[in-house]
């Protein structure tokens, strides 16, 4: 298969000098019922990656929480990339871990090799370009795995992805919104028309190696950001230019209808704010998490969120909960105030 070719600046012989991986983690938490009940069906454990910062350990939690959940019987290794973690938020991924009789491997990574990257927007952070090396730790353990964000929830049985037939691709994605396809493809000057989210990936790793993808990632450091209209998904999508096996949208999907995997793109999010149904599940699965549960369904009140509060006045209405959009309208029309006047 065809691949964008880039200068390469990293090699195999350059990831065994480097040494990316500062501390590992290990929280196994195999209780002897679970093994009872699944000695009776031996499984392999599926495998699952997540790239965060310390910021979104809430986040993957909620996720894992919702895999769990809706899949009791099956047993699953959850890796953890990130660049560090709190206190607290290592005691919950243990306490997760042991309400549920599984394990998980946290990765604290030198992000060192990774500051040639460039950074879109200024909140965003360069984690989400450790998804590129991941398929060279995860190989002594497994020929494939599911990478995920953190802004995601599973609703049913996630043995679904596990039968998808990659047919010789790297790996397995769902396309954009055609209005973001037509919109990056240009933007990009993609060949194939087509671009995919990168939110979440069903990974061969052999077949990754092999078109040596990760070095190919690695060939983009330093690029003018001005290039890109987004950080790591924009580089996939040039390194690979459509060659992927393209799958359906419901396991990475922003709709309420016939989704398996939620996938909580754009500006509001579901511990910010509670509009539809994927929103109110991801609450349901917080609540039942090892982390605090949020309450007020309406987004925060500050200035940084004034437009949210509009969202939900319109919400309300089409509500018809005439009270609730009042309340929305007082609030984005004074968190407004206070932003354009940076107080």
């Amino acid at each position: 298969m065809r691949r964008a070719e880039g200068k390469e600046m990293f090699n195999q012989e350059d990831f065994a000098k480097n040494k990316f991986i500062l501390k590992t983690i290990e929280i196994s938490a195999l209780m002897p019922h679970r093994n009872a009940l699944l000695s009776m069906q031996p499984m392999q454990p599926m495998h699952i990656a997540f790239n965060i910062d310390d910021n979104f350990f809430m986040q993957a939690g909620v996720a894992i929480t919702s895999i769990l959940e809706n899949n009791k019987r099956k047993p699953f290794f959850f890796h953890i990339f990130c660049d560090g973690v709190s206190d607290a938020n290592l005691a919950k991924m243990r306490r997760t871990a042991e309400k549920y009789g599984t394990q998980m491997r946290i990765y604290i990574m030198d992000m060192q090799p990774f500051q040639s990257f460039h950074i879109k927007t200024k909140h965003f952070s360069r984690v989400t370009y450790l998804r590129s090396v991941m398929p060279k730790i995860l190989q002594p353990l497994t020929d494939k795995y599911l990478y995920m964000d953190a802004d995601m929830i599973c609703v049913g049985d996630i043995s679904e992805i596990e039968k998808i037939d990659l047919q010789d691709y790297p790996f397995a994605a769902a396309s954009e919104t055609p209005e973001a396809v037509k919109y990056k493809t240009e933007f990009l000057h993609q060949k194939s028309g087509k671009h995919f989210n990168d939110g979440l990936m069903w990974i061969d790793i052999n077949e990754w190696e092999k078109e040596r993808i990760t070095e190919k990632v690695f060939s983009y450091q330093g690029a003018d950001p001005s290039r890109f209209s987004g950080q790591s998904q924009d580089i996939m999508n040039l390194v690979l230019d459509g060659e992927i096996l393209f799958i359906d949208r419901k396991f990475n999907g922003g709709s309420d209808k016939g989704v398996l995997i939620y996938h909580f793109t754009g500006r509001n999010k579901p511990w910010q704010m509670v509009i539809g149904e994927g929103a109110r599940l991801w609450r349901h699965y917080l609540d039942v998490s090892c982390w605090d549960s949020i309450k007020d369904p309406n987004p925060p009140k500050d200035p940084a969120h004034y437009f949210n509060h509009k969202l939900m006045m319109q919400h309300y209405k089409r509500e018809g909960q005439y009270g609730e959009m009042l309340k929305s309208c007082f609030w984005y029309s004074w968190l407004k105030i206070r932003y354009k006047l940076g107080i």
